[in-house]
């Protein structure tokens, strides 16, 4: 019940001579995301919290913050509950909060929990985390098969994330390049020509997926407009995948292990049998 109408409602029983039990409505709250967080594991990392007050009075809290870990059948305290920040919400506000939460190291992409409480130990609501281990982009090398992946890389951003992680690399910069590389994956981001609504690929690229490559294309920008282009679409040419996705899929690629993990999935894609067309990234 709103608290306003309850306050009225409170008054007009008043004066009836009934004795009334006031219970407040339900004041600040955790909103819930609609898709967990992603981390990366081993040590303090950045996590965000909104929270709500749906109250007619600000609402001034205590609140603290203890972490779990979650399989399918626990949830495993990681330690107990600790003060995070005194937090003033207005009336009928959303606030959004960055909380460092300290993550153990894991081998393995795990979930986790970060419940937030009030002083009493009330629960406001939980903020749900994935924490993955740095080698994220390793699957590169399986699915790469042992040989360099291939590499037209117009943005600078790729190039330098793979080297981290050492895996080979082959400049594809020249039709030379493209004619000698044996490799049978290949990421391109620069962006490609297009005319009356056609895409036009370089003649080297076009010959090498004919041979049965497997190319992810991250374009600067669409070459066809929407809708005739949807958010991702696979390409079947010859025996071989072109895979074409927009260059904001890169965005964050040396922190953000979602990135990596969409990489990597455009990546299995390219390679993976035609099926049909894909309206959305993975």
């Amino acid at each position: 019940m709103p608290e306003r109408w309850a306050e009225a409602s409170v008054r007009w029983l008043a004066g009836l001579g009934v004795v009334v039990l006031v219970v407040p409505a339900r004041a600040l709250e955790v909103v819930r995301a609609a898709e967990p967080q992603h981390v990366f594991a081993d040590g303090p990392r950045a996590v965000e919290v909104r929270f709500r007050n749906d109250a007619a009075e600000p609402a001034r809290i205590e609140v603290r913050l203890r972490l779990f870990q979650l399989t399918s059948a626990t949830a495993a305290p990681m330690g107990g509950a600790r003060a995070w920040k005194a937090l003033t919400v207005l009336p009928e506000q959303t606030v959004l909060e960055s909380a460092m939460i300290e993550f153990p190291k894991v081998r393995a992409s795990t979930r986790f929990a970060a419940r937030w409480l009030d002083a009493g130990g009330k629960l406001l609501g939980v903020t749900e985390v994935w924490a993955h281990p740095d080698n994220l982009l390793d699957t590169l090398k399986h699915l790469a098969g042992g040989q360099p992946v291939g590499l037209s890389d117009a943005t600078g951003i790729i190039r330098p994330v793979l080297a981290v992680r050492g895996i080979s690399v082959s400049e594809l910069n020249s039709a030379e390049s493209w004619n000698g590389f044996r490799g049978r994956l290949v990421f391109v981001a620069n962006q490609p020509e297009s005319t009356q609504g056609e895409l036009r690929l370089e003649p080297a690229l076009l010959a090498r997926a004919k041979e049965g490559l497997a190319v992810v294309w991250l374009q600067t920008r669409p070459a066809i407009s929407p809708p005739a282009l949807p958010l991702v679409e696979r390409v079947r040419v010859g025996r071989g995948t072109i895979l074409l996705a927009p260059a904001p899929t890169l965005d964050g690629l040396d922190r953000s292990p979602a990135t990596q993990l969409t990489l990597v999935r455009l990546a299995e894609l390219a390679l993976s049998p035609p099926t049909q067309l894909l309206a959305s990234a993975p």
